[in-house]
């Protein structure tokens, strides 16, 4: 899943360590979260320096100058990956010496705004977690973009009968590990903070000059019939997930038809059916039966250890890629387009 993102991933913005210790340091006590001490003498940056599958991250934190901040009073909640979760990353993010030999600024900055989407500013223990759907305010500062705020600070956890999951594909291997000032929870991969919208993210798969994706997607938004759901993807302040057929699924559903053959009508009635307007629903929401779209139901189904997705007619789509964080929603990629 990882893969996918990170090419549309660039570069973060460059954080003061004042603003990084502000961040930190402010809403630490929060009237959801009054627990006590915990009955350990060392520290969140202790604890993990002792042990083993964090030594990575250690590393991180100290190249980050983060380690006085996490050593502090807190309450702080940490997300920890393991060794193994950072070794997914591309380097040089992929291992304690690779991380410790960094001396590019803009790399360093890169690697603090990570790691601050990893951090709470409150002591969250696994039972504090509701069951279903929450979220989280990170000590991740929000970027700001030509006058607007983005949405690119906030961690979503699912909790079901599987454990707790964080944006879907990051899931607590291990919970509840104490330190004095806060509680961490080791979690099996890295996460990473959301740079694009929705209508971003399509345009940047589609341009990509290698293996590009959604062109026939993009083509389709772009029609100006399809203004209003083209706007919608691309509002920062939206808050929608959206099933994104591959250009395979749309040549599936035009049968050797230009695109051009589907009418205004047909086509947002069939783009509206992609689109869950009331919030971002992970792969680790989903449950079986009906949810509603911007243009009537899609029935899920259980298929294996996934879920499949229909329209009101057609073949059930599979979901190739999940759990795609955009600033203003989710994408998750599907096989087939669902019809009306």
């Amino acid at each position: 899943m990882l893969s996918f993102f990170l090419p549309f991933r660039p570069l973060l913005r460059v954080l003061s360590v004042a603003a990084v210790a502000s961040t930190l340091l402010t809403g630490c006590n929060d009237d959801d979260d009054d627990d006590t001490t915990p009955a350990t003498s060392s520290n969140i940056v202790q604890t993990a320096q002792g042990n083993p599958s964090f030594s990575t991250l250690v590393a991180a934190v100290t190249k980050a100058d983060l380690a006085t901040t996490l050593s502090g009073t807190g309450p702080f909640t940490v997300f920890a990956p393991t060794n193994d979760a950072f070794a997914k990353l591309s380097a040089p993010y992929n291992t304690a010496a690779n991380i410790t030999a960094i001396t590019d600024a803009n790399q360093i900055a890169t690697l603090r705004g990570i790691l601050l989407y990893h951090v709470v500013a409150a002591n969250i223990k696994a039972a504090d977690i509701p069951n279903g759907a929450s979220n989280r305010t990170t000590a991740r500062p929000a970027s700001t973009v030509s006058g607007t705020t983005l949405n690119d600070n906030t961690i979503y956890l699912s909790k079901n009968s599987s454990g707790v999951f964080i944006n879907g594909n990051s899931k607590v291997v291990t919970a509840d590990v104490a330190a004095s000032n806060g509680t961490i929870h080791a979690i099996d991969n890295v996460l990473m903070p959301p740079s694009q919208t929705i209508a971003q993210l399509v345009v940047a798969s589609a341009n990509r000059s290698s293996n590009p994706e959604f062109t026939l997607l993009l083509q389709a938004l772009q029609r100006p019939a399809a203004s209003a759901i083209l706007a919608a993807a691309n509002n920062q302040t939206a808050n929608v997930t959206v099933f994104a057929p591959t250009d395979a699924a749309f040549r599936t559903l035009l049968n050797g038809q230009p695109l051009s053959s589907v009418s205004d009508n047909d086509l947002v009635a069939i783009l509206s059916r992609h689109v869950i307007s009331t919030g971002r629903v992970f792969s680790t929401d989903l449950a079986a039966g009906t949810v509603n779209t911007l243009s009537g139901s899609i029935t899920v189904a259980a298929a294996g250890s996934g879920f499949t997705v229909r329209g009101g007619t057609g073949t059930a789509a599979n979901i190739t890629t999940a759990n795609i964080l955009a600033t203003n929603g989710v994408v998750h990629v599907i096989d087939q387009v669902l019809r009306p």
